[in-house]
């Protein structure tokens, strides 16, 4: 079995999972919520994609293996031969949605067997009479003893008329210019770059009424402040990225440095 999934976070999970099994994963560690997508799967494009994360993005991070790590991902997936089972592992996001659809898109042609785990559907089943409500936002937030019951029970096949609608999704998501893009009732929905600063400024704002209107915050507890309330799947990087670009505007004011999240405070101006 060759599984296709996409975040380190959840790779790694899923590596773990299958460790004594020969079982084949490939891993995207890509975001595709964030950042510009057209053409993600040639040369150009994941030059672009990158480069844009290493502009924005300026928490300690080795994009350059990254982008080798996506790139091999691409040539696995070129790789794949008519007769291979693959299980193609997605979540209630719009990066591992997006990614579900571009991998369809680039299987166009091949003689494959597709399953999918849908890990939100998956992990609401797996609770279902515990008594405990958990809902994840990406596939990253499970672990191993779960991907494994998952895999095992909580699979569906991708249908032929299935296949052709995420094919055609995914070839339009990759000419698609946006910068942001949002999971919404079943859609995959472009946003503008602002989508999540009132989410921002409105989290600092309750913390400055419970501290006192001078207070300043820590913009790491700000990042995960935002992450908690959030019912969309996004990195602590781009809250990061998006309360500097606030700080740019003039919306907030900070002490400290920013060069790393943990070195500044900010609050409202």
């Amino acid at each position: 079995m060759k599984h296709l999934i996409f975040g380190n976070a959840a790779a790694s999970c899923l590596k773990y999972a299958f460790l004594k099994q020969n079982h084949q994963i490939i891993s995207f560690p890509i975001d595709f919520s964030v950042g510009p997508i057209t053409n993600i799967h040639q040369p150009g494009g994941i030059k672009v994609h990158f480069a844009w994360k290493a502009s924005c993005f300026q928490e300690v991070q080795n994009f350059h293996a990254d982008q080798s790590d996506y790139q091999e991902a691409l040539e696995q997936l070129a790789e794949i031969k008519d007769g291979d089972q693959l299980t193609i592992w997605t979540c209630e996001n719009a990066s591992e949605q997006i990614g579900l659809r571009i991998i369809c898109y680039l299987l166009s042609g091949k003689d494959v067997e597709l399953r999918i785990v849908n890990t939100t559907n998956a992990m609401q089943e797996y609770m279902k009479g515990k008594g405990i409500e958990v809902i994840i936002l990406s596939t990253g937030g499970c672990n191993a003893k779960q991907l494994i019951h998952f895999y095992n029970h909580s699979y569906s096949y991708i249908t032929k008329e299935m296949r052709q609608a995420f094919e055609q999704e995914g070839e339009e998501l990759l000419k698609h210019v946006s910068l942001v893009r949002s999971w919404k009732q079943g859609e995959i929905i472009d946003e503008l770059e602002t989508r999540d600063d009132a989410l921002i400024l409105e989290y600092i704002k309750s913390v400055e009424q419970e501290g006192g209107e001078e207070t300043f915050i820590n913009a790491a507890r700000v990042v995960g402040g935002v992450l908690t309330e959030s019912d969309q799947f996004f990195s602590d990087s781009w809250i990061e990225y998006r309360i500097r670009s606030l700080i740019q505007s003039g919306y907030l004011r900070y002490v400290g440095s920013l060069q790393a999240m943990r070195m500044y405070r900010v609050k409202t101006a």
